[in-house]
């Protein structure tokens, strides 16, 4: 993935001037260059940053986090990164299935220069499939598949947070779980994604009436609804569940509609609604 100067900035908490001064007087990093001439940064580049940045926070020159950076971990490999993600998504796992919040915590902020989508999808996301499956095969019960799920959810709306303080502009999109529907990680997953493409995102949570998307979506003039099925739908409901969705809804807002919980086979649905295997298949389509 790559990052242009202002979501790096929003990122690292270096902002832009500085950047440019750095790669000008200390040849730090050479980022490459849009089509148009904008920097795009690398996840590479951004975990650099952010550990010269915690160094000099700690009261570090910039001279000597440079040479800190540079002797222990320029660059920084895709195998000794995934090598991390791997190690901290066990540890996280383990921690959480024996409720022990600190270890957990302590294994997440092992994170903090890891760009904080890769935060979500490579550790968050398949720790919380890890748990499920263990639920799903008796060998863990409800209290501790809550257990870390709220861990989980704890993490997202703080990840949820530092993206929406850098969006300014851009179109907007209501994400709602829809009536009946109580698991909300794969949709808040899906708004992460949208806020780091530069979307505004109205964020309402669990089971929202119908009429309340709707509602909310017309007052504020939103461009997509997204919402997500984790549990199982028949064609038949799934059918009615897209009709009602175009009734209550603007004509303009475009619907997309992601999860588990959709039926294998279903009839194409009407226009205007989208239907993406994961949500954050939406921004790929």
């Amino acid at each position: 993935m790559t990052y242009r100067i202002k979501r790096v900035a929003h990122l690292t908490g270096i902002n832009p001037a500085t950047l440019r001064a750095w790669e000008r007087r200390y040849h730090l990093l050479t980022p490459l260059r849009s089509p148009a001439g904008y920097r795009l940064y690398t996840d590479e580049d951004v975990a650099i940053l952010a550990r010269i940045k915690r160094l000099i926070d700690e009261g570090l020159s910039i001279g000597e986090a440079l040479d800190r950076v540079r002797q222990t971990s320029l660059p920084l490999s895709p195998q000794a990164d995934a090598a991390l993600l791997d190690a901290v998504r066990d540890e996280i796992a383990d921690a959480l299935l024996s409720m022990d919040r600190p270890r957990a915590q302590a294994a997440w902020e092992r994170l903090s220069s890891v760009p904080s989508l890769r935060r979500v999808d490579e550790v968050l996301m398949p720790v919380l499939r890890v748990v499920g499956e263990r639920w799903a095969c008796g060998e863990v019960g409800v209290a501790d598949e809550h257990y870390a799920t709220a861990f989980a959810r704890e993490k997202l709306a703080a990840i949820f947070a530092e993206l929406e303080g850098g969006i300014a502009g851009g179109p907007l999109a209501v994400c709602a779980g829809i009536p009946g529907e109580y698991h909300e990680l794969g949709l808040m997953g899906a708004a992460l994604h949208l806020l780091d493409a530069g979307w505004r995102v109205i964020y309402l949570g669990l089971s929202v009436p119908l009429e309340e998307i709707g509602r909310v979506a017309g007052e504020r003039r939103a461009a997509m609804v997204c919402t997500s099925v984790m549990r199982p739908m028949s064609p038949e409901e799934f059918a009615r569940l897209t009709c009602e969705l175009r009734r209550v809804l603007p004509e303009g807002t475009e619907i997309v509609i992601g999860g588990g919980g959709i039926p294998d086979r279903f009839d194409p649905p009407p226009g205007r609604v989208r239907v993406v295997g994961e949500l954050r298949e939406l921004l790929a389509a």
